[in-house]
């Protein structure tokens, strides 16, 4: 069991990596939160720069590509990074997600920005 729990953690880890760096690496993206390596949630706040976040999740769902968008009730911390206005976009990893999803959301991402 121990070792399902280690490959699926090294698994998310990946993963949430790869959509880090890849958002990370789209000029008008920014990525909020611990980077990978750290502890952290399999999940990525982002903004695009320019849009808000329900714009940014609206053009994704176009494409087939599902996020979250909003405060997700943490309004203190969203006042403080000054995206009151905006909000952040969430992405997440899952046990059933594959690189070619994380793919298409960085494509899709890289489309808007």
């Amino acid at each position: 069991m121990k070792d399902a729990f280690d490959q699926l953690h090294e698994r998310g880890d990946a993963l949430v990596r790869r959509l880090w760096n890849g958002l990370a690496g789209i000029d008008g993206v920014t990525v909020y939160g611990p980077e990978p390596g750290l502890p952290r949630t399999p999940t990525v706040a982002f903004t695009v720069r320019d849009m808000k976040s329900r714009d940014v999740a609206v053009k994704l769902a176009e494409r087939g590509v599902f996020v979250s968008h909003g405060d997700f009730y943490a309004l203190t911390v969203i006042e403080r990074l000054n995206l009151a206005d905006q909000g952040l976009v969430r992405a997440g990893c899952g046990v059933y997600t594959t690189e070619d999803e994380v793919d298409r959301l960085i494509a899709g991402v890289k489309a808007l920005a």
